[in-house]
């Protein structure tokens, strides 16, 4: 599907684009980046997860409004999620940024 050199591309995009994001924030509310990196990439993680899946609550909803409307009965699809390099590299970077940010107020607990 992809090839080396397009995995290390999307790897550092995605990197680029998580990074920005916690630290266009954190300049923004003057605060710490280790305060908003974990809640970025849980909300990326689960953004790339819920475009990437197919036949979820959406798509069935839809599916519902069009029968409605037309009467017309969809094939239903069944839910399918397959993980990509974009979900992974999202996933390992919430991971790494909950373990330093429990790291970093460990004396809170």
């Amino acid at each position: 599907m992809f090839d080396n050199n397009e995995t290390i591309n999307y790897h550092v995009i995605t990197l680029f684009v998580l990074f920005g994001l916690s630290y266009g924030i954190t300049y923004y509310t003057q605060t710490k980046m280790i305060d908003y990196s974990f809640f970025i990439g849980l909300a990326i993680t689960i953004i790339i997860w819920f475009l990437t899946s197919k036949g979820g609550f959406t798509l069935r909803n839809l599916d519902m409004t069009v029968q409605g409307t037309t009467g017309i009965k969809a094939e239903e699809q069944k839910f399918e999620f397959t993980p990509n390099v974009l979900f992974f590299t999202s996933l390992s970077y919430t991971i790494i940024s909950l373990v330093a940010m429990l790291f970093y107020y460990r004396s809170y607990f």
